[in-house]
């Protein structure tokens, strides 16, 4: 079995950190000249070269084409080897979950989708299995090729103490439960396979900066709805002491004030900030007026002024807690996604409004606040990354 993935849980040597540095350049970049390498990250020709000659003997640098030369011998252009290795991915939330199955440039090759709300840990567990044997089963011609499993999951991710506080409903209210299976061993154990467990808003902030931002973003927060935040900070993901970073509300079982004012606006949120449930008693329970989701409500808000107000507020309300976070960790961008990127350019302005309003000018000059350009798939994506920077890592 491979060793745990250094990027989460150990401090990186040097020679990996070059190795990473390499493949991040070519996976980004590519396919590059040993010269423009050697240019681009700062390491001398000699050294890239013996880098570049060990990558190739792993298969996972190849030697592509010859660049055009305007004069003498054209150099050789390298680039990252695709398929050879793939990974798995799996995003698993309260409504569904879905998987799929990319190669080392983050391609998708296979997906599979399950709409089934998921009530209890052995619903997980049993979900999880489910999709991998689906992605095995379709993926015959390259599974012998696939080198981990990523999952990403709802709520607490305790990594140190191997704990999942996975949010469970009842009467129409949020609790924790702990998932008490040893679930990344047994699914090693079922599939022969390395397993990585991350909360879900991280793998999406991971997700978002590793396939679809430029390099020099590298502080970042994905606003998993109101309730977790995925932060990379200076190109680090940052998970804390255990792993179980990124809550963004407090455990308040009711009202609390001070002489300093009322403190319950964060207590913990629904992940689609009540938006469906309270849209439900705006319109009424209808043949024509069903909603089921997120975008159910972003598409009555086009419709129906009720509607478009309670977005409005809820993208306020979202926009101050983005703020303290602004103010706290000044970041060079900030993603909207878990859902409320479906509610589109008004929805994002609404809540920029609200950060430029409270958040310090210093902190907002340079700030970009943009939807997920990953939506559904940020989760699953990222959990299947999170395999390939693995790899990259051990190589």
């Amino acid at each position: 079995m491979e060793k745990e993935n250094p990027f989460f849980e150990e401090e990186l040597n040097e020679r990996t950190k070059r190795t990473l540095l390499i493949l991040e350049i070519l996976r980004r970049r590519g396919p590059l000249s040993r010269a423009e390498i050697s240019k681009v990250s700062g390491i001398n020709p000699v050294t890239i070269s013996s880098y570049l000659d060990k990558l190739i003997s792993q298969n996972i640098v190849y030697e592509k084409e010859l660049d055009t030369s305007s004069g003498g011998r054209p150099p050789m252009l390298l680039d990252i080897n695709s398929s050879a290795g793939y990974s798995l991915g799996i995003g698993i939330n309260l409504f569904n979950s879905m998987g799929l199955i990319t190669d080392l440039e983050g391609k998708v090759l296979y997906k599979y989708k399950q709409e089934k709300p998921l009530n209890s840990p052995e619903e997980i567990l049993e979900g999880v299995i489910s999709i991998t044997e689906e992605l095995l089963n379709c993926s015959s011609r390259i599974k012998s090729k696939i080198k981990g499993i990523g999952l990403g999951i709802g709520g607490i991710v305790d990594k140190k103490g191997g704990l999942i506080r996975w949010p469970q409903k009842q009467n129409h209210e949020f609790f924790y439960s702990y998932i008490s299976v040893p679930i990344k061993r047994y699914l090693e154990e079922r599939f022969g396979l390395p397993v990585f467990i991350e909360n879900d808003a991280n793998l999406a902030c991971f997700a978002e900066y590793w396939l679809c931002l430029e390099p020099e973003i590298k502080n970042l927060l994905y606003m998993f709805s109101g309730v977790g935040v995925g932060m990379m900070i200076n190109g680090e993901l940052y998970t804390g002491q255990d792993g179980c970073a990124g809550e963004i509300f407090i455990n308040l079982s009711e009202k609390g004030f001070s002489y300093l004012g009322g403190y319950s606006f964060f207590r913990q949120w629904r992940a689609d900030l009540e938006l469906v449930e309270r849209t439900r008693r705006i319109l009424g329970e209808g043949a024509n007026n069903k909603i089921d989701n997120l975008e159910d409500v972003f598409f009555w808000a086009r419709k129906d002024k009720r509607v478009k107000d309670l977005v409005r507020e809820s993208a306020r309300a979202l926009g101050i807690k983005v703020a303290l976070l602004v103010n706290l960790l000044n970041p060079q961008m900030v993603i909207i996604g878990g859902g409320l990127e479906k509610g589109g350019f008004d929805f994002i302005e609404e809540v920029y409004s609200q950060v430029k309003k409270y958040a310090f000018d210093a902190m907002t000059k340079n700030l970009k606040i943009i939807p997920s350009s990953l939506g559904d798939e940020a989760v699953s994506l990222g959990a299947a990354n999170l395999v390939v920077r693995n790899i990259f890592t051990c190589v």
